[in-house]
């Protein structure tokens, strides 16, 4: 993946909608409003993951998040769309038949040009793991899973 980096200007946006959301009287936003503090950026995070965040964020548990903290979660988002955005082109690039899936013979040609140290056994296992269905093709989900898993 390629070197990621949030702009100024991002962090400028960013930072002037959480200002949005900030309880009168301090410098933090409730994690109860994360969830609407990202869709105004035209962010989507599942509830799942922002609970995850927002527990790691608010260690003492007191449902508010510093914009410090806020920045972290919003570099990590940023970062992980980025990541799938290149991802999908990568599975776009791979599915020459434009149907939708990778046949395994394909996948386990390009595990093998990722890596010399990686062996016949192990690109089995990793496709066994990855083709769950034993269709013979790997769907973008699965594709998904075995590249950021």
């Amino acid at each position: 993946m390629t070197d990621f980096k949030v702009t100024d200007k991002q962090f400028t946006d960013a930072k002037s909608t959480f200002h949005l959301y900030v309880k009168k009287g301090s410098e933090e936003v409730a994690t109860k409003d994360l969830d609407q503090l990202f869709k105004a950026m035209a962010l989507h995070i599942d509830d799942e993951k922002l609970k995850d965040w927002a527990d790691e964020m608010d260690e003492d548990a007191t449902g508010l998040i510093t914009w410090e903290k806020f920045k972290v979660l919003f570099e990590r988002k940023l970062k992980e769309d980025e990541e799938e955005k290149e991802l999908k082109e990568a599975f776009r690039v791979l599915d020459s038949q434009k149907k939708g899936v990778i046949p395994v013979s394909d996948l386990r040609w390009i595990l093998k040009s990722l890596g010399d140290d990686i062996t016949e056994e192990e690109i089995d296992d990793m496709i066994a793991e990855t083709d769950t269905d034993g269709s013979g093709t790997v769907d973008y989900e699965e594709f998904y899973t075995l590249m950021m898993g």
